[in-house]
């Protein structure tokens, strides 16, 4: 409505035909927020992109981007964020195909961006197909390099300021920066963010209902199966290659003192040895935000594990 703070919520989408009318309805149903919709579709063969059309033909604040095949969600949420116009769209929501928004999930959102924060991300209630709730807390205070080590919690609950959008859209553009190459598109952007120097708020409330099913890229982890197969993950690598790609980004934003140590970091992220280990696992204290997980990862590097 007019006089209200527009935001334009970006929503990638994959064979979601199951999900999306419950979860667009409660996108355009948001309170207090002049709302638009852009959707990019990765190639669905269930309906989905006949759905999106139709709804854009009845819906003039919904907009579909030409079918691409992107191959995943994060170079999805890439195409939508270089695709947006950043000083047209007002505040800009990253979105899910298949969750339940709380009616003033933006609304709430929008208030604490105006408290002068450029990023706002939330806690949200997991829930799966036998009726199973639960909390996933994110809002653990924030340490001095968990943005290197971590995301903020799920891209699904994130709001951006304009001038953040246009940081990751420079980002984006260069051929040569790993931010387009980065596994999960919501710890990048929250890591571009930290790593200017631009604050950035973890809200302690859900605002979403975040729906698990096995077709999630990720989802929430909880249970032994899920633990083991996040340890894989660190046995194998990955979740320090993705530091090291991080720590780059960051490096490509970051002034002063904190390049200098980005410079540091880099080198000790990428070396295996037993004294880049040591040196390295002197940052845990700062690398986790709960307490708990800054001890399990300080714990893996020194013996080697991660």
């Amino acid at each position: 409505m007019p006089g209200q703070p527009r935001v334009t919520v970006l929503l990638a989408t994959h064979q979601g035909l199951a999900w999306l009318p419950e979860q667009v309805g409660t996108i355009l149903g948001q309170q207090g927020v002049d709302v638009l919709l852009r959707v990019s579709d990765d190639a669905s063969t269930d309906g989905t992109a006949a759905w999106l059309d139709d709804l854009a033909a009845r819906d003039p604040r919904v907009t579909v981007l030409p079918p691409v095949r992107s191959g995943g969600a994060a170079p999805n949420f890439a195409r939508l964020l270089r695709d947006v116009d950043a000083d047209a769209a007002g505040l800009v929501a990253l979105a899910d195909q298949d969750d339940v928004w709380e009616p003033d999930k933006l609304a709430t959102q929008v208030r604490a961006l105006q408290g002068g924060y450029d990023g706002v991300s939330s806690d949200v209630t997991a829930f799966r197909p036998d009726g199973t709730r639960f909390l996933v807390r994110k809002s653990y205070p924030q340490r001095r390099l968990d943005w290197l080590f971590e995301g903020p919690g799920p891209g699904c609950s994130f709001v951006l300021a304009p001038r953040l959008v246009r940081l990751l859209q420079e980002l984006l553009a260069d051929p040569a920066s790993p931010a387009s190459t980065m596994a999960f598109h919501d710890w990048m952007v929250y890591g571009a963010a930290r790593a200017r120097g631009w604050p950035w708020l973890i809200e302690a409330r859900s605002t979403l209902d975040y729906r698990q099913h096995d077709s999630n890229a990720f989802g929430a982890h909880r249970g032994l199966s899920s633990r083991l197969a996040r340890l894989r993950l660190v046995r194998a690598a990955w979740h320090r290659r993705e530091a090291a790609l991080m720590a780059r980004v960051g490096l490509q934003v970051a002034e002063q003192p904190l390049r200098g140590e980005l410079e540091h970091l880099l080198p000790l992220l990428e070396d295996t040895s037993p004294r880049a280990r040591a040196a390295l696992a002197r940052y845990a204290p700062h690398a986790r935000r709960r307490p708990r997980d800054r001890a399990v990862l300080g714990a893996l590097i020194a013996g080697g594990l991660w």
